[in-house]
């Protein structure tokens, strides 16, 4: 965003030839200054500090002075990515024009509360306006590709800890599930979850330290008790359930489905 009014100021008049945007506003003083202000703005707007969850804002910051000072005409030490790859992640997370807009409005009244001429303040918000489509853009569909080859969904749906919770979830709703919960009468269910878990860390693509047997041989006693494609259905509806109802993106969803779909024949002896 700073980038576009970095452009705005960095030309034009022949005093801007004569000193940098950077030497004009106050050098060092000045960048840190409008960055901290505008971050927070920023953080205290709920339609978009949700963005900075987890986020290191004294790296960020440091980020974002840094590339102002290099922008602004100072010396040169940002070392950060494009507009459109900075923030392809947040687009994944569903940054929108609705977002934008309410960044652009932080910015106008960040350099509002700095004093900058209001005919500035609209020539600047134009050019930032002009990054709208960068900003937006999000991975380009190779970089999608390539990204979920690289990453298993054990990995994307949130590692160990969205396996465990998802299994804990997955027996609650099996157990209470009057189509299939006559197969765990008897059963310690501590063991089976750790057993679950350990399979399910292995079958999505995680570290493998599941020791248990192979699907066949591991429900033949249950096939024996009438164990059948009905059954298989509801565990499949459970598991779907238990991955929406932890928020599980619906691509993410399909694949889990697609991996617990190809043991069907193992599990059921055929």
């Amino acid at each position: 965003m700073f980038s576009a009014i970095a452009r705005f100021f960095s030309g034009g008049s022949s005093e801007s030839k004569q000193a940098s945007l950077y030497e004009r506003i106050g050098g060092d003083a000045a960048v840190n200054a409008a960055v901290d202000v505008f971050y927070r703005k920023v953080l205290a707007d709920d339609r978009i500090n949700q963005f900075f969850e987890g986020v290191d804002m004294d790296k960020q910051s440091a980020k974002q002075k840094a590339f102002l000072t290099m922008a602004f005409g100072g010396p040169n030490n940002y070392t950060g990515e494009d507009m459109r790859k900075g923030h392809a992640h947040l687009v994944e997370k569903g940054l929108n024009n609705s977002h934008f807009d309410a960044v652009m409005e932080n910015l106008g009244a960040t350099l509002t509360e700095l004093g900058v001429p209001a005919e500035l303040i609209g020539e600047a918000a134009a050019i930032a306006e002009s990054t709208r489509a960068d900003v937006l853009a999000g991975f380009t569909a190779e970089e999608k590709a390539a990204q979920a080859n690289k990453d298993s969904v054990y990995e994307r749906i949130g590692g160990e800890a969205a396996v465990n919770a998802a299994v804990d979830i997955f027996y609650r709703k099996v157990l209470a599930d009057e189509r299939i919960n006559k197969f765990f009468e008897g059963v310690d269910m501590d063991k089976q979850a750790a057993k679950q878990k350990a399979f399910l860390t292995m079958a999505l693509g995680g570290p493998n330290n599941y020791t248990g047997e192979d699907m066949r041989k591991g429900h033949a006693h249950l096939v024996k008790q009438g164990l059948n494609d009905s059954h298989f259905d509801a565990v499949m509806e459970n598991l779907g359930a238990t991955l929406a109802e932890l928020n599980v993106p619906d691509e993410l969803i399909a694949e889990a489905a697609a991996i617990a779909e190809s043991t069907r024949n193992d599990v059921l002896g055929k």
